[in-house]
């Protein structure tokens, strides 16, 4: 780690991603603001936004963060956030994201459907046991 790196954690309830970056933008409320190697302990909640990171090697990230919390303590960074998607490419990134929600939709759907089953067949058999059971 070179001497002007710190420590980036991301935390999603789907992985954990720990790196050794230089600098990062992120977006709050307030605005985009950076982040260098000992910053003072922060704490803010981050808003959906396209940010990016330079890491210990020089090269730059894109990040998708989707709305969360970002904590800066003890000389390391912290975002936590339900969905973060990364790419070298802010292209690639935005087809990432297009197909993860294409694919989310894909998954919604099926529930509904399996749900929409399970309630016409409750429904069937409640109207036969009242038809039954007069």
């Amino acid at each position: 780690m070179n001497n002007s790196a710190f420590k980036l954690r991301i935390v999603t309830p789907a992985k954990i991603m720990e790196k050794d970056i230089t600098y990062i933008r992120l977006k709050d409320s307030t605005g985009f603001f950076g982040i260098l190697k000992d910053h003072t302990n922060f704490l803010t909640v981050l808003v959906p936004s396209l940010c990016y990171y330079t890491s210990a090697e020089g090269k730059e990230y894109f990040l998708a963060v989707d709305e969360g919390i970002l904590s800066v303590r003890a000389g390391s960074v912290m975002i936590t956030s339900k969905e973060v998607f990364e790419s070298e490419d802010a292209e690639k990134l935005a087809e990432i994201i297009e197909n993860t929600l294409a694919k989310r939709n894909q998954e919604e759907m099926a529930f509904r459907e399996m749900f929409e089953g399970i309630e016409r067949s409750f429904m069937e058999k409640t109207i036969k046991l009242v038809k039954e059971n007069p």
